[in-house]
Formats: C-alpha cells, structure tokens, sequence
C-alpha cells in the first residue's frame, strides 16, 4: 500500500519544522504533496486503507475569498477545509497553504454569462468531498493550473487526503475534472447543425454544460504538472465522468505533464476539439486510459500506460463518431511516444471511422491484442492512408486483431514502416531495453507532425539515457518510478547485504508473474520454477495450468548458494532477461558474490532451464512420433517436461546476460548445462549471452527452433556448445573460447543417440564462429546430425579442427545435408580429422567440395593463424573468401569477413562479459 497524502503532509511539516529542504510523497514514494506548510492532525500511523485522520488543512483558520471554511466528516473523523461550491462568477486565486475541497458540481464562470480564471498554485491539494463533487470549466472561461516537478497540483478525494484511500483498488470516490471550449467539434444537439461551425454544441457529461464551436485556438487555460486520482464517479449507468475531460478544448491550452490514477471511467478523453498535450501518465484506470471522439484533431508526444490487473479496458479507444462513422470534421490526431503495459483488453482500438497518425508505440501485455482496427469506415481511412501506424512494437496475447472479412488487419500492419512483433525488453515502468532500441523512429520533423514534435531517435515514452531516477515522469507522479525499499512480493528478505545490496530469496515454484528490479540481489534457494507445466499444444494448454512471467530488469544479480540450486522456466511461461551493454543480468555463485571465485571455478550451482513446446525427437513415449505433442521429454536435473508441436513458440528473452560457475553434477548421468534450451521456439529471443566456467556444457540445444546472437563462451567444462534430439534453429556471431584446464569439445553435434536418423534432424545453420580451443575437437559432428557452416575461423584444438563421425551424419555429408562455406580451419592437430575411411571421404568431399574452405596445413606461405588475443581476424584470416548468410536465410546479418569479429574495433563481446586472458584467468570487462 503506498503512503497516503495525509502521512505525506505531515512528513513534510515535520521536515520543515526541522529546518531541512525535502521532496516527499503525495500518497506515492516519488511524488510531491506539494506545500510544506500544511497541518494535519492525529496523523494515520500506516498507510492507505487505515483508520480516518482528523486532518486540518487550513492552518491559519481563515479561507480565501469565495470559499468557506468548513469541517467535514467522513468515516467517523473530520477533514477542515476550505470549500468551494456553485458558480465561480468572478477571478478566483487559491492559496497553496489551504487544502480546497468540492462540494457538488463546481463550475468556473458561466456558459454564456461571466468568464473568469480559476489560478491554483503549484502544491495545492483539490478534492472532492463525495461521489458526485466535480469541477467544470465553462467555455469561455479558464483554469490556470500550473504545478512544477517538485509541487505538483493534486485533485484527489477526501479518503485520499484521510489516509483510508486504496491506491490500487479504489476508483469513482469523486467526479472528475472537465474543461469546455469553443474548438470544433462534430456531434451536434441540432441535427441540423454543421460539423466545426458555432451551431455545433454539445451538452457535457454529468451536467458539465455546453462545449464546441468554431475556434480552434481557443484556449481553456493550463494544466501543468496535475495529478487526478480516485476519481470517475458514476452517476447512472450512461453518465460516469472521466477523470479528465477535454470537451471542445483549443489548441491555446497548455496540457502537459498529467497523471491520472485510478480513474473509475477514462483516464483521459477527448471529445473533439484540438487540444495538444504531451507527456501524460495514465495509471490503474477502470475503463480506456485514452480515449477519444466526436472529431478530436490535436496531437499528443509522450504518454505513458499502465494497467492495473484488477481492472481495465483498451489502452487507446479511438472512434470519429459512433452512429456516423464519417461526419465531419473527422477525428484525425497524431500521436508519437507512448508505452502501454497492458494486463487486460486491447491495447489500440481504433474503431468508428477515426483516422489518425500514430508512430513510436511500444503496446505490450494486453491479454485480447495489442492492434484492432474495426468496421468498414476505419478501414477506409486505413486503406485511403489517413489512418497509420509507424514504428511500433507490439508484444501481446495476439499481437494484430484480424477478424473483420474485407480488410486484412495483419497485412496493414506488415505493410507500414518499421512494425516489429517481439518480445519487449522493458523495465521498471517503460524504461527501454534491446528490442525497443532496434526498432527505428519514425521523422517527426516532417508531415503530419512537424513542428508540435521533438524528433526523437526512440520508440516509446522514454529513451536509452532516461532512468529510474531521472525522467519526464520522475518526481511528480504518484506510485511510479518509486524507490523500492522492499523485498520484491514473492520473494523474501534474508537479512543477509552482500556487495552492497539486501538479499532477497526466490524459492518454490512462481505462477504469477514476477519482476525483480536491480534494487537486491536474488538468491536461488533449490529448484527454482517458473509457471506449471502448461503442455506441448500451445492451441490447447492443460487446463488450469498456471503460467507466469519473470522479468529481470538491468543489472540486477541472481546467485545459487548451493549445486542443488538452479532456475527452470516451463513451458508456457516465459524469462525476460533484460540486460544492457552497461547493466548486464548476471546468474551466478554465491561464491563468486562472495569474491572467492578463481579462475577454475565450476560446478557451484545449477544453472538455467528453460523449456518450451518446439518439436524435438527424443520422446519419453518410445511410440510417440518425433515433432509432435505427443513427442515430449524429461529435462535433465528434475527441470520439468520439455517439447511439443509449436516451432515458433515464445519462451521470452534473453538479452545481455552471464551465467557463471554453473553446472552442478548430480550424478554421473545428470549435470547441467549454463543454459539448457529444451524445445525452446523461434520466438524467443537470444541475443548477447555468455556462459563462462561452466562444469558440464556451455550452452546445449535439445531440439527445438530457437535462434541466438552474439554468443560468448568461456572456459567450460565439457563442450561450449551442444545440440541433440532435432535442433533446427540458427546461430551468428559465436565465440568459444577454452581454458587450459579444462574442456572437451568446442561444438559437439548430435541428432539423437541410438537412433541417428530420426526426425526432425538436427540441422542448424551457424554463420560468423570463431572457436579457439586448447584440447579435444573443436566442431564434432556425430549421431546423424545435418547443418548449414558458414564464416568459421577453428584454430588450437589439441585432437583435431573438424571431425565428421558415425556413419549417419558421414551420410548428411555426402547427401549435401551437412555443409561447409568459407570455413577456416588452422593449427590444430590436425585441421581435418581422418580415422575413419567412410567418414574421412564424407568430411573431405564436403569441406572441399564446398565454397571458399581453406585448411591451413595445406596453407601457402604459412599455417598459422594470425587471429589476435581478442579473436579479431589478422591478414590469413582476411585472406578468406566470405560467404554472405543473409542470402541462405533473412535471420543472418549480411557480413562480408569470416569468424565472429569484424576487426579490431568489433566489440560487441566486450563491456559486458567476463574475458578469458592469456592465462585462462578471467577478469570482468564491464
């Protein structure tokens, strides 16, 4: 529960009591309650949801002009105030030092009669007093609500100021905000009227009165650095008030930095008008978070979205105008820079003929589809061009609605520019990760945006510099960006600081979703589980599994005291491991946070599972038929089921990420892998990862479809890197690096023991490797395994560069299954194995038989490899003839060097990873 306003007053009368200049709460951890000279007595001793306070907000005993002082009961306590009620017929100033609460319906000026300004300074506490309390801005007349980050202006209510308010929960407690102007608008008392002109007025919600006309730059004042919260009260079942309503509002309004909380209808909505706002926060809302009709034709830059998961609807609801799709003047906004994390609903409806430009949206989480474009009228402006939708990520339960007969929803969003499906890599509340930054922005510069819009380089509500600590949305919100001070729910304080940071524990199986920010660090006590099995069918999951999400913000830590101790993800829920180049996720050793790893450390904890519903071809029923949802097997370690019939199937991300000292062995048959890929689909994400010092493999690929980029493997136990039971998926930029001490293979390649011909075959595709290795072999191809190689740089294996062995992946060989390009093969002993006659002709007609291969015992002047220390190529190396991968499949990036580095200045494996040295020590590079 997060602090209530009333707490938050006193801690700062307190602070300035004590002399001392602070920036607390209002109701929220970051937030300001604004002044510092308010009173309130007997104080609730806990937050929201405690006992009523008598609370006194008018400290001096007398209330500005036009209110009247008042004492208020509720809930069995009192709240003085200064009240204001009826009609603001002339000028009014409120006083920062006073607390102002609504009674009834207030409206500032009359439609038609006086129009005066309503000024409420920076810090000032609004609020209403019961359900039906509002305050309404007439046309013609003004607010001049201007707050700053540090004293935002808060409207609220009464429970709110009391302290009993429920931040997460409790919505509709008071009216609601609603301002009219004189801007166009297109639904009309008078059929008769016409769209835009001053015949065409509208009556307001909840009595608000008259809005619309025929200027659009009239202004209604300014909102600036405002919170709404608790409001949305509903008055009959077709008449519940928004928490802010722009109702014919001008382009001569100032709106910007708006939060509203908890709103029980809206959050914001425009009906019409011109208005333009820019950097808005919509969080907890009951109902739409944005929404709009009735011709609104502004523009917004900046918003932020975030459901609550008791309640919500769309993120965006966007109509022209229900029951005359295409009157004018049509609703035409454009809108750039919004994340919307959703729970429920649809992230983007844009429904009732509404056109509009929308770039740079991040719609991620909404459980019925994050884009929804319905009926005919929208699809007309779809297809005219008038509605767009540029540079967007989406990341939802069906990411494109596509349902309407007539008009081909996915293929609008494929056909627009830069439009991604992906796992997001978002963290705390919207901050950018990997997959928002590789989506590139939309040119605000030019039409139709321009001159309103700064012309950001960034998707979504935030960029790559913002963070939790400094951003738009930092300071004057309520319950967003909030320094966390406990133990993530779910996870539990030890009472142990190591490096710095509490210490909080995961333990047992997880089935709700969990976010561990990089506030602790995170210890695995046993088996760690993420979700219950969910079956092989993602079209018909086993009934009443629950799944969850772990999301892993940047930087943060995850350790395992013990062998027994290791992290599995099962199938049907999903990791999100979000690192960055400058804030790696790190799984590692309690020893190693202890600062007692070495160089030969291994073994000390488990290591990471992670299982999916991808085919395979090893079945724990031997009469299951491999590929299928029948094909399914039991993860080493006791890690759960693995396997299915979805290729494509999401196991969620895995981006700038390290584990370390990994690989416990429980039994001669039973050791896992850093990371373990069990049927794991093409939808998850692999990109930037390293596995180092691990006891048994690297990483190992049993079955499935996942892809990988940009992996680093240092100083593992047994082989780097392993697949088995029908890989199928990709891999480019591979570095394996051995130490001296140990180490087996550098690749080990298998389909499947005892039975090497079953399907699907293993047969992936790597391009852009460079193995260096010290013993053993360094690619072992075996048990029936196909595979596309391409741009290999193999150097230092002490028993052989390539080896092709077992007569089924000899038979891949010849039959053009298994296949080698521009692969360079040098100073290892030897290049090319050979003790086996059908195998040896198998592994010499294919590396000589295919493109650019060079093996430099048969080097001419020198056999050496002049790779640096750093892996980067040198002039034999340079000397090798490229082969281009994006041409084979679109996965790969179009590359014109062999090996995994471009040259001495690639360095994507640095600054986040632990580097071998000369030594085989390891020393961190971040």
């Amino acid at each position: 529960m997060s602090q209530s306003l009333a707490t938050s007053i006193r801690t700062l009368l307190l602070a300035s009591a004590a002399g001392l200049t602070l920036v607390a709460c209002g109701g929220g951890t970051t937030s300001s309650p604004g002044n510092t000279n308010s009173v309130i007595v007997n104080p609730p001793t806990s937050g929201g949801g405690g006992v009523a306070a008598d609370v006194d907000l008018v400290p001096g005993g007398s209330c500005t002009t036009g209110t009247a002082l008042e004492t208020i009961e509720n809930a069995g306590a009192t709240v003085r105030a200064c009240v204001i009620q009826g009609t603001i017929t002339t000028n009014l100033t409120l006083d920062a030092n006073i607390g102002y609460a609504l009674d009834g319906a207030v409206f500032v000026g009359q439609d038609g009669g006086a129009n005066v300004q309503l000024t409420i300074p920076a810090g000032t506490t609004v609020f209403g007093k019961a359900g039906n309390d509002a305050l309404f801005v007439t046309r013609g007349s003004r607010i001049n609500a201007v707050g700053n980050a540090n004293e935002p202006i808060i409207f609220t209510s009464i429970q709110d100021v009391q302290g009993t308010v429920n931040a997460e929960t409790d919505r509709g407690l008071w009216g609601g905000l609603v301002l009219s102007g004189f801007a166009p608008i297109n639904d009309c008392n008078d059929n008769n009227a016409t769209g835009g002109t001053a015949q065409c007025v509208k009556s307001g919600e909840g009595g608000s009165g008259l809005f619309g006309g025929d200027q659009p730059g009239d202004s209604s004042g300014a909102l600036s650095y405002v919170q709404v919260k608790y409001a949305g009260f509903k008055f009959n079942d077709e008449d519940e008030l928004n928490g802010i309503a722009f109702q014919g509002v001008g382009s001569g309004t100032q709106c910007d930095h708006i939060q509203v909380h908890n709103n029980a209808d809206d959050g914001v909505e425009f009906f019409g008008g011109t208005v333009e706002c820019e950097y808005l926060v919509l969080t907890g809302i009951g109902d739409d978070s944005i929404d709009w009709t009735d011709g609104w034709q502004g523009k917004l830059q900046y918003a932020l979205v975030l459901q609550a998961d008791d309640d919500g609807d769309q993120g965006i609801e966007a109509d022209n105008r229900g029951g005359d799709n295409d009157v004018t003047p049509r609703s035409n906004p454009s809108i750039a820079n919004v994340t919307m994390i959703g729970q429920q609903d649809i992230g983007a409806l844009f429904r009732e003929g509404t056109a509009g430009n929308f770039c740079n949206f991040v719609v991620t989480g909404f459980g019925d589809g994050g884009l929804d474009l319905d009926n005919t009228a929208t699809h007309n402006q779809a297809n005219a061009g008038n509605l767009t939708v540029d540079s967007w990520l989406l990341d939802n339960a069906t990411n494109v609605i596509n349902e309407d007969a007539g008009f081909d929803a996915q293929a609008f969003y494929d056909g627009r520019s830069n439009t991604v499906e992906g796992n997001n890599s978002l963290s705390a509340e919207g901050l950018p990760g990997t997959s928002e930054l590789a989506v590139p922005a939309c040119d605000l510069s030019i039409a139709p945006y321009g001159a309103f819009f700064d012309n950001v380089d960034y998707i979504g509500a935030f960029s790559d510099t913002d963070t939790t600590d400094s951003n738009w949305a930092t300071g004057w919100t309520f319950n967003v960006f909030q320094d966390v001070t406990e133990c993530p729910v779910g996870t539990f304080a030890t009472g142990e600081n190591l490096q710095g940071k509490d210490v909080c524990e995961l333990a047992g199986r997880y089935t709700s979703n969990l976010r561990l920010n990089n506030n602790f660090h995170y210890q695995l006590d046993g088996a760690v589980f993420i979700g219950e099995d969910a079956g092989a069918d993602a079209t018909a999951p086993i009934a009443g599994a629950r799944t969850a999400i772990l999301t892993i913000d940047p930087g943060t830590t995850l350790f395992g005291a013990s062998g027994n101790d290791f992290l599995s993800i099962q199938r049907g829920s999903q990791i999100r491991s979000n690192g960055t180049p400058t804030a790696p996720v790190i799984l590692t050793s309690r020893q190693d946070m202890l600062g007692t790893a070495t160089a030969s450390s291994r073994g000390q904890w488990g290591g990471l599972v992670i299982n999916g519903r991808a085919p395979i071809n090893d079945c724990n029923d031997n009469a299951a038929t491999g590929g299928t949802a029948d094909c399914v097997k039991s993860g080493e370690g006791g890690s759960g089921l693995f396997g299915g019939n979805t290729p494509e199937d999401n196991s969620g991300n895995l981006l700038y990420t390290r584990v370390q000292y990994a690989g416990f062995k429980f039994n001669d048959e039973d050791e896992l892998n850093g990371i373990a890929f069990q049927g794991v689909g093409s939808g998850t994400l692999v990109d930037y990862i390293q596995v180092h010092n691990n006891a048994d493999d690297g990483i190992e690929f049993f079955g499935g479809t996942v892809n990988a980029k940009h992996v680093l493997l240092t100083g593992n136990g047994d082989d780097s890197m392993d697949w088995t039971d029908g890989w199928t998926g990709k891999a480019q930029y591979v570095i394996i690096s051995q130490a001296s001490d140990d180490g087996d293979q550098g690749i080990e390649a298998d389909n499947r023991g005892g039975d090497n011909d079953v399907t699907p075959r293993s047969a992936p595709k790597l391009s852009n490797f460079t193995l260096v290795g010290a013993q053993d072999i360094g690619m072992l191809l075996r048990e029936g395994t196909a595979g596309e190689f391409y741009n290999g740089i193999i150097t230092g294996f002490g028993d052989g560069g390539i080896d092709i062995d077992t007569t089924a992946s000899a038979q891949q060989a010849t039959n053009g299954a298994l296949t080698f390009d521009s692969i360079y093969v040098v100073d290892n002993t030897p290049n090319l194995v050979t003790d086996n006659a059908v195998e040896d002709a198998a592994l010499l007609a294919a590396f000589n038989g295919g493109s650019n291969n060079v093996d430099g015992d048969a080097q001419n002047p020198s056999q050496d490899s002049t790779l640096s220390a750093e892996f980067a190529p040198g002039a034999n190396e340079q000397a090798v003839t490229p082969t281009d991968p994006s041409l084979v499949d679109p996965f790969f990036d179009s590359v014109a060097y062999v090996g995994a580095v471009e040259n001495a200045s690639d360095d994507w494996f640095k600054g986040w990873t632990l580097l071998p040295s000369t030594n085989g020590q390891a020393a961190s590079n971040e």
